[in-house]
């Protein structure tokens, strides 16, 4: 009778520890708790924040560069002419000049039409200096307003272009961002749920062992009377060894899982008794359809919009060189005041209205076909980044696709498995309370046992799957 009490004592008490989930001692890490530390300290978070003040930056730089701009440019030049000082004809003549223009210019791009207007002053200061100085030693050009706009290739407007490109790329770096940090979420979430795992399958081991042993002291006992053949005895023996190995196997296993989370929260080492990390009891429910999950995944994903930005930037340089096939005609209006004189203030008195208006026209008559095939590597570009958009879309369906069954699939198996620890906890107390009985050999119990270690075993991968599977459909889907 006290073999059987002890016998069931055991078991209740492995069932009470193991099953429904739960923590014993101190109070466990949390998984928010878990995910707050991945994010507010892993390396990889602050690379990804650095990253999109880069873009930000960028793109607030882009945005500064279409308002109006004023520049103030200042040149300094000397040069040396030198010819045959026998010779005394003007252009032949020796000089050594200095000169210095400065111009204020305020310039504005035109987005409607891809060129840029200005307005703004300028003047230019000229010393000649020679052995034999006449003329006008001293030289000032002065312009106090001009007004032009300019336009490089008629028909073509890159600030459109430009505007896509640069927003989609901001739009790609703001999802890289978010998405970078559900990353993390993720991955602290896949080894919260990995040392979650592996502290049960530890727990059940050492009780498995402890289990053992009593038995083993049991059947000794037994042995000595001869209640126990030998062969019984040394199953059991047998057993208690297995049970060893599989102890340290979890150990290791667990001891690996706490060095892998407490890396990712940068701190030294979990400690060795931390208490077993909580598991939500009730499973959140999975609503989405795959084609809600496959849309939702791609307005979220990084990969896809930078995706995105490449083939407008495609598309932008095709259109460029479709442009550039034909004839270019660029177009340069400037229209102001100017005087010269030897000095300054003179050179401010009297202005003269002046207008220059230039186009240029460049014809490819013979270039061997450059601009044809530029047009044609352009063209080739753009379609291979349209397949790769397409290729892109299709694996993050796939994945979105995948996940999502993976989900449902492993909450089936999880509503199936735990009706088999049910059923397999029922069935090794029945075995228990016969092997204490003698209505059973020890070789039914420890077949009992095994099953029943099965059964939560597969409990627990099932529910990690789940907890997985639901975190990186969050990742996908921008879903918290």
């Amino acid at each position: 009778m006290k073999n059987r009490i002890d016998i069931r004592h055991l078991t209740g008490l492995i069932f009470l520890s193991l099953f429904p989930l739960g923590s014993m001692g101190q109070a466990p890490m949390t998984l928010d708790e878990v995910i707050r530390l991945a994010q507010d300290s892993a390396i990889t978070a602050f690379q990804s924040q650095q990253e999109f003040q880069s873009h930000q930056a960028s793109y607030e730089a882009f945005e500064a560069l279409r308002k109006p701009q004023l520049s103030l440019r200042v040149v300094p030049n000397y040069s040396r002419i030198v010819s045959d000082p026998t010779r005394d004809y003007v252009y032949l003549r020796n000089y050594n000049i200095f000169s210095t223009s400065a111009q204020l210019r305020l310039s504005q791009k035109v987005l409607p039409f891809g060129g840029e207007a200005y307005v703004g002053t300028q003047a230019i200061w000229s010393e000649f200096f020679r052995e034999e100085a006449s003329g006008y030693p001293r030289q000032f050009v002065a312009s106090p307003l001009l007004v032009g706009y300019s336009h490089e290739l008629l028909g073509y407007n890159p600030f459109r272009w430009e505007k896509k490109v640069e927003d989609q790329r901001l739009k790609a770096a703001r999802c890289q961002h978010a998405y970078d940090l559900r990353c993390l979420a993720e991955e602290a979430a896949v080894r919260y749920f990995r040392l979650a795992r592996q502290q049960r399958m530890l727990q059940m081991r050492l009780e498995e062992m402890y289990l053992n042993d009593t038995l083993l002291a049991i059947a000794r006992e037994k042995a000595t009377i001869a209640i126990v053949t030998l062969a019984e005895l040394h199953s059991i023996e047998v057993q208690q060894q297995n049970v060893a190995n599989q102890v340290e196997v979890a150990r290791r296993d667990e001891r690996n899982a706490r060095t892998e989370l407490a890396s990712l929260l940068r701190l030294e080492q979990l400690p060795a008794d931390l208490a077993l990390l909580s598991i939500p009891d009730m499973l959140p429910p999975v609503s989405y359809t795959s084609e809600e999950v496959v849309k939702l995944a791609l307005s979220n994903s990084p990969a896809y919009q930078h995706q995105l930005a490449e083939l407008t930037e495609a598309r932008h340089q095709e259109y460029k060189a479709r442009k550039e096939r034909g004839i270019n005609v660029g177009l340069d209006i400037n229209l102001g005041m100017q005087q010269v004189n030897n000095t300054f203030g003179s050179a401010y008195q009297n202005q003269q209205l002046y207008a220059l208006g230039s186009v240029q026209f460049s014809i490819p008559l013979m270039d061997h076909g450059a601009a044809k095939k530029r047009h044609e590597k352009a063209t080739a570009w753009a379609n291979r980044q349209e397949l790769a958009s397409q290729e892109v879309e299709r694996l993050l369906a796939e994945d979105a696709a995948v996940t999502l069954q993976k989900l449902q699939s492993s909450r089936d198996r999880l509503i199936s498995t735990e009706k088999t620890i049910k059923l397999a906890e029922e069935t090794y107390n029945e075995t228990a309370d016969n092997y204490a009985n003698g209505l059973c050999d020890i070789n039914t119990f420890t077949l009992a046992e095994s099953r029943w270690a099965t059964a939560y075993t597969n409990y627990l991968a099932a529910l990690e799957e789940f907890w997985v599977s639901h975190y990186h459909l969050q990742t996908l889907i921008n879903y918290e």
